[in-house]
């Protein structure tokens, strides 16, 4: 990703692992000029010091400039993958997603985890940096006394932790998504103009609030048993490691003393010994980092093959029908939303003769929204088919069929755009098109609606816009009725509780036009 966002970039980054190498002989030209020291070698002396000093230099240069790419690609990296976890939310063609618990749960992983994948390619030069550091500073150890081995034996612990640590990682991540959604959920009520009136009216402020606490420590007390846990272990691995440290320095001190060991290798082992420590730590960091984003990716494939699965399901081709002959059959049709016990809509046989007004009536839950949701394809049937003209909506190409299509539905969207943008969406080649917007209001006998608003079609909607103007309930439904009307012949046209809504007056109108 990181690659095909910015080649260049990229490249760039890999300045910061030169600057790393060049860093890591700082202890050794010190340890020179020690060695020089003792043995009044001033050319020696002023070739470690120049070298030291390069060194710095370079480093510096280099990993200000591989470090500045490195931010900015992890932003770009990050926004590419924001924005193609939205492209894929967003265009999966039906909604069954958003009704399954197992769905919304993982989506609300890769919510908490957001940054995740946009530093992923951040992890991934640090994490090459880290290694190639460890490396170097193995190798400078060994060189300098082979007892210092025993501090790297000394940091394996740290490896063996880090996979306890990733296994409960990912059980944090689990235990804490659902808490999440509700937390989420609480806040949107508690901010809600619209919510906020029957909190206040029933006095269920205190309550929501204590339900928010509730479900926002349910949501972070896995990080945070987490935290306490994974920096227990590493106290223990740290406290274990300076331990031999001491021990490995104070017997090199002894032999130093007696001149069996030159002061420029004690030297070099007194400052590989802190860096040693830092080389286990990021190998544990190195590990962890990559199991996460391995843990994060696979959410993020596993969102992507729902998609593709999802669009292999339906994956018609054919265009819809120019004009209905017949109508449109179905033809026991069943359908059980997910992890429901019984089916919404059980064996439903109905002929919708083509050119005809058919109303659906029933009791509230007798699935007239979900009949209405299977006709315009956002779910698919559980079982049984629906025909249009003898051919399966399954077939059919979703899309162009949609295209085909208008409504109004109950639960509709309060689209807080301009009054023209409202409306026009219903119908996008003509969404600035302010003729058609007026004969959609005048269709759904919404006009009125505009008599009341400062700037007419160009007023702002939502009163949490800087100069927007806020609706009343029947007023968004008339605009969401006017949009279902912009679309002028339709196959398909769906009312779901168009006067929900409306006062009497308001729905005898609709109803005569």
């Amino acid at each position: 990703m990181s690659v095909r966002v910015s080649p260049w970039q990229t490249l760039v980054c890999l300045l910061e692992a030169v600057g790393k190498v060049i860093g890591l002989l700082q202890p050794l030209y010190l340890a020179w000029f020690v060695d020089g020291a003792v043995r009044s070698n001033t050319p020696q002396m002023v070739l470690a010091v120049s070298a030291f000093t390069a060194s710095i230099g370079l480093n510096w240069i280099l990993q200000m400039a591989g470090t500045t790419a490195r931010v900015n690609q992890m932003e770009r990296v990050g926004f590419a993958f924001d924005k193609e976890i939205a492209r894929i939310t967003a265009s999966i063609p039906t909604l069954d997603h958003l009704e399954s618990p197992r769905y919304l749960d993982r989506l609300q992983i890769l919510r908490d985890q957001q940054t995740a994948l946009g530093g992923a390619f951040n992890m991934f030069v640090n994490t090459f940096n880290s290694l190639l550091t460890v490396a170097g500073t193995i190798l400078l150890a060994l060189t300098a006394d082979a007892r210092l081995l025993l501090l790297v034996l000394a940091g394996l612990p740290t490896l063996v932790v880090t996979r306890w640590i990733s296994r409960w990682q990912a059980a944090a991540e689990k235990s804490s998504a659902e808490p999440g959604r509700l937390a989420s959920h609480l806040l949107a009520l508690g901010t809600s103009p619209t919510a906020g009136a029957e909190l206040r009216v029933f006095g269920i402020r205190r309550t929501t609030r204590a339900r928010l606490a509730d479900a926002v420590t349910a949501w972070r007390q896995p990080a945070v048993l987490l935290a306490i846990r994974t920096n227990a272990l590493q106290g223990a691995c740290a406290t274990f490691f300076f331990l031999t440290a001491a021990a490995v320095l104070a017997w090199m001190v002894s032999d130093a003393l007696v001149r069996a060991v030159p002061v420029s290798a004690l030297v070099l082992a007194v400052m590989l010994a802190g860096r040693l420590q830092n080389a286990g730590q990021s190998v544990q960091w190195a590990i962890a980092s990559f199991t996460r984003i391995a843990r994060i990716t696979g959410q993020f494939l596993w969102l992507n093959d729902y998609d593709q699965q999802v669009r292999a399901a339906g994956s018609g081709v054919k265009a819809p029908p120019a004009r209905f002959e017949n109508g449109i059959l179905l033809e026991h049709l069943t359908f059980s939303y997910p992890d429901a016990d019984t089916p919404a809509v059980r064996d439903v046989n109905l002929h919708l003769p083509a050119g005809a007004v058919v109303a659906l009536v029933g009791e509230n839950g007798a699935g007239k929204t979900t009949l209405v949701k299977l006709l315009t394809g956002m779910y698919r049937p559980t079982s049984g088919q629906i025909l249009l003209d003898d051919t399966d909506l399954a077939a059919l190409d979703i899309d162009a069929w949609r295209a085909s299509t208008a409504g109004a539905f109950q639960d509709h969207a309060k689209l807080e755009l301009r009054v023209q943008e409202t409306v026009g969406v219903g119908d996008l080649p003509r969404v600035h098109d302010p003729a058609a917007v007026h004969d959609a209001l005048r269709g759904a006998a919404s006009e009125d609606v505009l008599q009341v608003l400062p700037q007419g079609l160009d007023t702002q909607l939502g009163s949490s816009w800087t100069g927007g103007v806020d609706l009343s309930g029947g007023q968004w439904q008339r605009l969401a009725i006017a949009r279902g009307m912009m679309r002028s012949q339709p196959l398909l046209l769906v009312l779901d509780e168009p006067t929900a809504a409306l006062d009497a007056i308001t729905e005898h109108r609709l109803f005569e036009r």
